[in-house]
């Protein structure tokens, strides 16, 4: 099995054809060339995804309900190659992205999942683990996000579905990267972090869109950590417990240097955090 034939690229999308448009399309035109397999779920309420994706021959086009989980389970259950890679509509692939990841994971036997950076489309490096390998108790936050993100099929299949409670359209806006990435740590596979893959970011939000950003995001880590505790793992509340600890040490340092805008970021985290945790554990009792 070569790579082009072992590796396909899932993308979820909704209501955003000038973006997948401007940011994405050029790279899956690209890897359609190379013969790589894509497979776009939309979300959309009106037809202009289709229509973009309807001039891409070799594409696969699905429709799905709402919410990114829903359509990235949508988008596993459609394929059979036994590694996916995942992307956002508002990312820049670099040329020979999805070789390298193959490649990747056919350097490293127990990964389950790899790991991309992403620059800011000035070229600032967003922030990220350092490349290298990380197995269980890592803490899964930071490892990766799903706009640079893929698994080896047989790691999910242990991991489970991605969790429709979490991520963008869900209950819980974000965090469906992080549970993941949780779930397979805990199954026994390794993580691979890189720098040799990393994607521009177009996605920039400032002021208040920003810290509303920070708050989802701690919004679906604190909910991801109330369902593994529910379950009966503390290991999941030892890691929140230090991620909390990160930000707030984060906030400290800011605020010594005058750095508002990041110490306001850590305080929104650290709040969607435990607001997360709490509003998942009640809807779990009830």
């Amino acid at each position: 099995m070569t790579g082009r034939t072992k590796i396909t690229l899932c993308v979820v999308t909704r209501d955003r054809a000038e973006t997948l448009a401007r940011c994405l399309l050029p790279g899956l035109r690209d890897l359609l060339a190379e013969g790589f397999p894509i497979v776009v779920v939309d979300q959309s309420s009106g037809p202009e995804t289709a229509g973009l994706v309807g001039d891409l021959p070799g594409a696969t086009y699905l429709r799905s309900e709402p919410g990114l989980s829903r359509g990235r389970n949508v988008a596993i259950g459609s394929t059979k190659t036994p590694l996916l890679a995942f992307t956002d509509d508002d990312v820049s692939l670099p040329q020979r992205w999805l070789g390298t990841i193959a490649a990747l994971f056919d350097q490293t036997e127990d990964a389950g999942a790899v790991c991309g950076r992403a620059s800011s489309p000035e070229g600032e490096l967003l922030p990220g683990k350092s490349a290298g390998i990380y197995r269980w108790p890592a803490s899964p936050f930071g490892l990766g996000s799903g706009f640079n993100l893929a698994f080896r099929r047989e790691a999910l299949d242990a991991a489970g579905p991605f969790d429709e409670e979490l991520g963008a359209g869900a209950r819980y806006r974000a965090a469906e990267d992080t549970d993941m990435l949780y779930r397979i740590l805990r199954a026994g596979w390794s993580v691979v972090c890189s720098d040799t893959i990393s994607v521009v970011h177009h996605d920039t939000r400032t002021g208040g869109d920003e810290r509303k950003l920070h708050h989802g995001y701690g919004l679906g880590a604190g909910a991801q950590t109330a369902k593994h505790l529910s379950a009966g793992d503390s290991a999941a509340l030892r890691i929140a417990l230090r991620e909390i600890a990160a930000h707030l040490a984060w906030f400290a340092r800011s605020i010594l240097t005058l750095r508002l805008r990041p110490a306001r970021l850590q305080i929104a985290f650290a709040a969607g955090l435990l607001a997360g945790f709490r509003e998942r554990r009640r809807a779990q009792r009830l």
